[in-house]
């Protein structure tokens, strides 16, 4: 049936004023909130690397203080080197390496602390996120047909925050495949 015949069929039929009680398990009240849409998926995502992004501060910080504290707390001797350098100069870069180190880190601690805190919807976002990702693996172009002149479009998806770009991104993608093909069309796998 055609929208329009749904729409009308729909409109003239009487509204049903019958109330039904029904018993609700638990398991589908779980199974209710675990559902999320794309929406609050993408809302969440983004809540998420911010948390990603500010646990990379205070492990930065955490980071150099520890490796100042502990390459301070070393004997050293200014007469003789290590390896050709000043052995201060070395502490040093290791305290900033150290801080760098805490600096890499501290996406997966934000990644932890966000799960932790949200632990009612962690299971609902890894679902939603698999999901994401096999839509993203099935609609992205083929990386052979990217040359200087055609570079692949973020190839992970990364930059999806919200349907709209996810729809800015499969553009992106076609049209990846349509330059890298000369306008011809590639073989869907």
């Amino acid at each position: 049936m055609s929208y329009l015949k749904l729409a009308t069929r729909a409109l003239t039929r009487p509204a049903k004023r019958s109330v039904r009680l029904v018993h609700s398990s638990p398991a589908a009240n779980q199974t209710k909130e675990a559902e999320l849409n794309w929406e609050e998926f993408f809302r969440l995502r983004k809540q998420r690397r911010l948390w990603e992004r500010l646990g990379s501060l205070p492990c930065a910080i955490l980071g150099l203080g520890g490796g100042a504290a502990v390459f301070a707390s070393l004997p050293v001797d200014p007469q003789q080197t290590f390896m050709g350098l000043d052995p201060l100069m070395l502490f040093g870069g290791c305290s900033l390496f150290s801080g760098a180190l805490g600096f890499v880190i501290g996406p997966s601690v934000g990644r932890r602390w966000y799960r932790v805190i949200n632990r009612d919807l962690a299971r609902a976002l890894d679902t939603k996120e698999a999901e994401f990702f096999k839509h993203v693996r099935m609609n992205r172009s083929d990386p052979s047909l990217s040359s200087a002149s055609n570079p692949l479009p973020d190839f992970y998806g990364e930059k999806i925050n919200s349907l709209q770009s996810y729809r800015r991104w499969l553009r992106k993608q076609r049209e990846h495949e349509r330059k890298g093909t000369f306008n011809l069309g590639a073989k869907r796998r």
